[in-house]
């Protein structure tokens, strides 16, 4: 049986009581996970629930000269055709979605529409849930760098450090990765400071207090403004990777089995693993139905296209509500996510400093 959103038990009404015109704020988390993704779009009545991407490899280099030079003609120039290789990838779409029931009373007894709250509430909820998906699918990646090269993740006793990121940067940049950010040079006239062509990276707030230390760290306010395309949630630089934090980020708690005293830790003998993602650009698919899923960060509240949020007025439920009593808000969304190229995103599992 569902729970009914009921007055009295779930929403108190507000008679004798001082009501405030203004609602509480409510928290808005970072949520990052679709930054940068590349979208695939499933068409409604298309006849498939998967989606497919596909990608032409590079080519062999051609390093045989062609025969015009010498004089020697042949049909193609004696040359065989090269023959691309096409990489196909597929994942297929599910359905998720919330709801709330209401009753008649929750609009008799309020001042203001208790309803259009909840559907905020919802709303949050859906972009949340999404981007918890989409963390998995991003947890999923085969590359893991365990911090200072442990050999698993009971093993780790380091924070985040310099070298950590070096050793990312460079595999990808190995595998011809596509940055996402051209260099910045900065200026001396407004102070600002330059940041390379980069990366971008995903990590906990926990974290982030960690990264900032390192040596060669550009802080998103030493930017000098001459970088327009700031994401939400970015705190910086350094390595070739610029980063955000969000409270989503994953957490192992508890995995690291040698204790280290200066590090977050669920009990006096275990340390929480933190999970920092970074990657280039065509990384990550997400796919949305009959929508793309926004490419870029955006704060919990915010209204991506491919979420549904529905309402069904008090009354609207024919014989099932012989009373005119309920109605429901509800958000829905079609969601698939993937890893395209295994090669351009690797995540760290470090620990983290312990700030008490």
């Amino acid at each position: 049986m569902s729970t009914i959103t009921t007055l009295g038990t779930h929403v108190t009404a507000p008679v004798n009581f001082v009501l405030m015109r203004g609602l509480l704020s409510q928290a808005r988390k970072v949520l990052p996970y679709f930054n940068g993704t590349m979208p695939g779009t499933l068409e409604k009545n298309g006849g498939s629930m998967s989606v497919k991407w596909r990608r032409f490899d590079d080519l062999a280099v051609a390093t045989t000269a062609l025969g015009e030079k010498s004089g020697t003609l042949a049909f193609l120039n004696g040359r065989t055709a090269a023959t691309p290789t096409i990489t196909d990838i597929t994942v297929a779409i599910s359905k998720y979605g919330n709801y709330v029931i209401t009753t008649e009373e929750l609009d008799l007894f309020n001042v203001n529409s208790r309803a259009a709250q909840i559907l905020d509430v919802l709303g949050r909820n859906a972009g949340e849930t999404l981007n918890t998906l989409m963390a998995t699918v991003f947890d999923g990646a085969a590359n893991v760098r365990y911090s200072s090269a442990a050999a698993n993740a009971t093993a780790i006793t380091t924070t985040m450090n310099l070298n950590n990121i070096k050793y990312v940067v460079n595999q990808i940049n190995r595998r011809s990765g596509m940055k996402f950010f051209s260099m910045g040079a900065g200026s001396t006239n407004v102070g600002s400071s330059p940041v390379r062509s980069s990366y971008f990276g995903i990590t906990h707030p926990d974290v982030e207090e960690d990264i900032r230390g390192l040596s060669g760290f550009v802080g998103v306010e030493t930017y000098g403004g001459y970088i327009g395309d700031v994401q939400i949630g970015e705190f910086g630089a350094v390595g070739g990777v610029r980063v955000c934090s969000s409270e989503i980020a994953p957490i192992s708690t508890g995995v690291a089995t040698t204790s280290v005293m200066a590090a977050r830790g669920s009990t006096d003998i275990l340390n929480d693993v933190y999970k920092t993602f970074i990657y280039g650009r065509e990384a990550v698919g997400t796919v949305g139905l009959g929508e793309n899923h926004t490419e870029e960060i955006y704060r919990m509240g915010d209204r991506p296209a491919a979420i549904e949020l529905i309402t069904k007025q008090v009354g609207s439920s024919g014989v099932g509500d012989p009373f005119n009593e309920m109605g429901s808000v509800a958000w829905k969304a079609w969601h698939a996510g993937k890893i395209l190229n295994e090669a351009w995103i690797w995540e760290i599992d470090t620990l983290a400093s312990d700030l008490s």
